[in-house]
């Protein structure tokens, strides 16, 4: 899950996506269900966490880098932005649909269709036993689907008005959750669509548009501790009325909007710089490098369980037990990941800097026209 811009590298940045893709491998390869209550686990309070600070990372930053695009004509952007997300998001991704369509990965192969058109959440949400070793790729679609709508608003809604849509977008985020809950209850419907996750996403791009603004910046850090302070007093009454079994349906609705303005907070200041014990810890060099690669250990993460027990077994080794089948479906993903890194994406990379070059030098050239 990728959405960043290395023309405004902030390293501090690249620490939360390795944390937040870190998250993700605890909640799909250890049992913490025996640990945490079930109910938790499941509302997105544990489980969903690093997901959610994806998609803050993802508003803030795409958002951040649309902002800054709109001195050029809005054709060039959006034509540098989506030729940018095309090198950036699909050849790995297609590259994996494709060799598990080969392999006659059932999960896949079955559904490839829903997978290449980036629909995967509706599929999910139509079908939820669809999901198996690709339920991951619910939130790639959302951020896809988010890709292809965002631009637009950004680059052509006039700025006197941004700020206004910014926050109908966080709005409709939750109102959706409203509709589903009164309409369908406990569905996946309330948890899975882009428009579901639309509160998370407009909360970070709600960061970048102050970071920005003339008259709003002065009032950044005011902003971030009011999230901080707001987000964490919805977690903790989330907590309350999950331990004591009351109003779920409040809890569901607010499910992503509290852990999100607290994850406000937490990019605006990696942004800014931690300073001291924090400020080195998020910039340990091992940390840095898991999140740089953090796309590929979430894209290929999944099938990982799958692969180590099929070797395991082929090799006489028997059933692995929670722990090895961790720490061994961790190694490989970490080194697939890596080696998708050096010999794919990264050469990809460097094309894609050429062309934000040749964007920047010959506009026309990249025109629609």
């Amino acid at each position: 899950m990728d959405g960043s811009s290395r023309s405004n590298f902030k390293p501090q940045l690249d620490a939360l996506r390795a944390l937040a893709v870190c998250a993700v491998l605890v909640h799909h390869f250890l049992p913490v269900e025996n640990v945490i209550s079930q109910q938790v686990f499941h509302l997105g309070l544990v489980g969903l966490l690093g997901v959610l600070l994806f998609f803050v990372l993802s508003g803030y930053l795409i958002t951040g880098l649309l902002l800054r695009s709109r001195e050029q004509d809005w054709r060039t952007a959006l034509t540098n932005f989506y030729l940018r997300r095309t090198l950036r998001i699909f050849p790995i991704y297609y590259l994996t649909l494709l060799v598990l369509a080969l392999l006659q990965s059932l999960p896949v192969s079955e559904f490839i269709y829903w997978h290449v058109a980036y629909v995967s959440n509706i599929l999910f949400v139509l079908n939820p036993s669809a999901a198996a070793d690709s339920a991951h790729f619910w939130t790639l679609s959302v951020e896809e689907q988010f890709y292809l709508v965002w631009p637009l608003l950004v680059l052509l809604v006039p700025y006197r008005h941004l700020l206004r849509v910014i926050l109908w977008a966080i709005v409709t985020g939750i109102c959706w959750k409203v509709f589903v809950l009164q309409t369908l209850g406990d569905h996946l419907a309330g948890a899975l669509p882009a428009i579901s996750c639309l509160d998370s996403l407009a909360m970070g791009a709600a960061l970048a548009f102050i970071e920005q603004d003339d008259k709003l910046s002065r009032h950044r850090n005011a902003f971030l501790r009011a999230a901080l302070i707001v987000g964490g007093m919805l977690v903790l009454l989330q907590v309350f009325l999950i331990v004591t079994g009351q109003a779920r349906g409040l809890v569901l609705v607010t499910a992503y909007a509290g852990p999100s303005l607290v994850f406000v907070w937490l990019v605006g200041s990696a942004a800014q710089g931690f300073k001291g014990v924090t400020g080195v810890w998020l910039e340990w060099r091992v940390l840095l490098y898991i999140g740089k690669i953090s796309y590929g250990i979430y894209l290929y993460h999944n099938f990982m369980p799958r692969l180590v027990r099929y070797v395991a077994s082929v090799v006489g080794v028997g059933e692995l037990s929670d722990l090895p089948t961790f720490v061994c479906a961790t190694t490989v993903t970490l080194l697939t990941a890596a080696a998708s890194w050096h010999f794919i994406e990264k050469p990809i990379s460097r094309m894609k800097e050429r062309l934000s070059v040749a964007a920047i030098r010959h506009p026309a050239a990249i025109s629609i026209t």
